[in-house]
């Protein structure tokens, strides 16, 4: 059949007039939303999208990458529009491709298919600056620059300052090329409003925040009311410790632009980071007037109400958060522990065990093992540990770890052996799990087993400091193979010789070699750092051994004061004291 039908035309009329959706400046920040992006279809009768005549073939693709995107397929959706944008060679089809690659993150397919769209379209400035962005952060420089040029010389709209802001993530090497080359065309345009404040950008994200200041301030001088300049130097201002002028330029400039809401937003946050939460909430709150479902307006507030110990506002924010389907681990965490602070344990529960895989999981399985613990639900909270990681393997390595520490914490070592056994068995090539363990045999004086464990971290990870420090430190503690710790110790050194921990191991050996002047050296400088009372009982010993009595008991008593009931000072102290004693004793009895 070579004729499209008319059924299959208005279908194809529909699934084009959807590409309509990237009409911001910023080419970049179309798509935030993967789901509004591929599920909502355009209704205007005045879309300027070109409608053609398909191939059935491509047409058939188009429609069943429109119904993967509606069934989340975005997997299909990419797939079959990047497809038909290069066999097609539609500029329209070429937008619908990059929006949804941006939207899903897909970044070579962003690049592919920005890079497309701008050659079907080199008069258009939004598609000229989804390829100079994508290029930039494909680390194309010079061809980024050239794009936007075009659009200068184009006579367009080039918003150098979205290409400085793209470029947040490149190495400093590449950001001091990006000013150089904005300096240059600087020359031939050095009025061009978004081109200083490009180079302002570059400037505040390499930290050469007076230059960068110097520049905004050119801008404002020129034109006061240039929100992006007002926007820059308010971040500016707060980032050099001028919170105070920060806050009443940022007044000022909400005043006169209260429908600009990435201005009222930063202020917000200055609010925030100047602690004057109730401020920050009025603004907020404005902000959610302007914007009802906007996530991380939401978010700012209930936080905010939560630190404020508006319980009730906080927890109306985080159920707001709920219905809206975003965020909802962050909220059932946080309603966890809102309930759990009232005493309603049964729905911190149930709220701690609705929070995902994510930034906020193990600290809600924290919270709720500590939780059943206070209760004295133990078995419960093994049960919980080992039922997640049934269901969440990627955090299994954690939860075998957490659940190893609450044995120690009830002395129950040897089945602290077990659980951690079983989580290296299922999980051979976690150093995590083979170090935890290994502390576990030092505790119960197996050796043997902390050898074997350490080693076997040291074999996969030579440069494993922790491993080498700890293995090398229990041979010289426990053994007399002095030669081999200290060689071990020495390698961690070398990795990491400002870590108070294998200074202390370093000093602890030549202790233990009889160099008690190398000794003293490293143990000082591991107590300046981390007056523990473990490297106070050695720092103490060695003192001791030198003859300086006086100056270790002064350091006992003083140590003793901060941590009254320290085993290994106690014990280092008494067996000192004890070794004095029977040496006068035995000086008096030759007499």
């Amino acid at each position: 059949m070579k004729n499209l039908t008319g059924f299959s035309l208005l279908l194809a009329a529909t699934l084009l007039s959807g590409c309509s959706i990237l009409n911001t400046k910023n080419p970049a920040d179309a798509g935030n939303n993967v789901e509004t992006n591929l599920e909502t279809r355009g209704t205007s009768a005045e879309s300027t999208e070109p409608v053609r005549a398909f191939e059935p073939d491509t047409l058939y693709d188009l429609m069943v990458a429109e119904l993967g995107g509606q069934r989340k397929r975005y997997d299909l959706a990419l797939g079959n529009y990047l497809k038909q944008a290069h066999k097609t060679q539609d500029k329209g089809v070429a937008k619908r491709a990059y929006q949804i690659s941006h939207s899903i993150g897909a970044k070579q397919a962003t690049l592919d298919a920005a890079l497309l769209w701008a050659r079907l379209e080199p008069d258009n400035p939004s598609a000229m600056q989804a390829s100079a962005v994508e290029l930039i952060r494909d680390g194309q420089l010079e061809e980024a620059v050239e794009q936007m040029k075009q659009v200068l010389e184009n006579e367009g709209e080039a918003h150098f300052d979205f290409l400085a802001s793209s470029a947040i993530e490149l190495p400093q090497e590449e950001r001091d090329k990006l000013l150089l080359t904005f300096d240059v065309i600087l020359k031939s345009y050095p009025r061009y409003q978004s081109l200083m404040l490009a180079k302002a950008i570059l400037l505040f994200q390499s930290e050469r925040y007076e230059e960068s200041m110097t520049l905004c301030n050119n801008l404002l001088a020129k034109d006061s009311g240039y929100v992006k300049g007002i926007i820059l130097k308010g971040r500016l201002l707060n980032k050099m410790g001028r919170g105070d002028e920060a806050e009443n330029m940022l007044a000022t400039a909400v005043k006169k632009h209260p429908e600009r809401p990435r201005l009222r937003l930063l202020y917000a946050r200055v609010l925030v980071h100047l602690e004057k939460l109730k401020e920050a909430k009025g603004q907020f709150e404005i902000l959610l007037n302007q914007a009802p479902h906007d996530v991380e307006i939401l978010l700012s507030l209930a936080l905010i109400a939560l630190e404020n110990d508006m319980t009730d506002d906080a927890t109306r924010h985080f159920n707001s958060l709920l219905m809206l389907g975003q965020r909802k681990s962050t909220a059932y965490y946080y309603l966890g522990r809102i309930a759990e602070k009232k005493g309603d344990f049964a729905s911190a529960k149930k709220h701690y065990q609705d929070v995902m895989p994510g930034k906020e999981f193990i600290g809600s399985r924290v919270a709720l093992i500590q939780m059943l613990l206070k209760q004295g639900h133990t078995t419960d909270a093994r049960k919980q540990l080992a039922k997640d990681r049934n269901r969440f393997p990627v955090h299994a390595v954690q939860l075998f770890l957490l659940e190893s520490e609450i044995l120690v914490g009830i002395e129950e070592l040897d089945d602290a052996i077990k659980i951690l056994t079983e989580g290296v068995e299922r999980n051979p090539k976690s150093s995590n799990l083979l170090y935890a363990r290994a502390m576990i045999y030092e505790k119960l004086g197996q050796l043997e087993g902390l050898e074997k464990d350490l080693r076997a971290i040291i074999k996969v990870q030579p440069e494993n400091s922790a491993a080498l420090n700890a293995l090398g430190y229990t041979l010289a503690d426990q053994t007399d193979r002095y030669k081999e710790a200290k060689a071990l110790i020495e390698q961690a050194y070398a990795l990491d010789k400002d870590d108070p921990a294998v200074m202390d191991s370093m000093g602890w050996v030549h202790y233990r070699m009889g160099a008690l002047k190398e000794a003293l050296k490293h143990l000082e400088m591991a107590y300046e750092k981390f007056p523990d009372p473990e490297v106070a009982a050695h720092l103490g010993e060695v003192l001791w051994g030198l003859g300086r009595k006086d100056d270790a008991r002064v350091l006992f008593e003083e140590e003793l004061k901060k941590k009254p009931g320290s085993k290994i000072l106690l014990e280092t102290q008494k067996r000192l004291e004890k070794r004095e004693k029977r040496k006068k004793s035995d000086l008096s009895i030759a007499k």
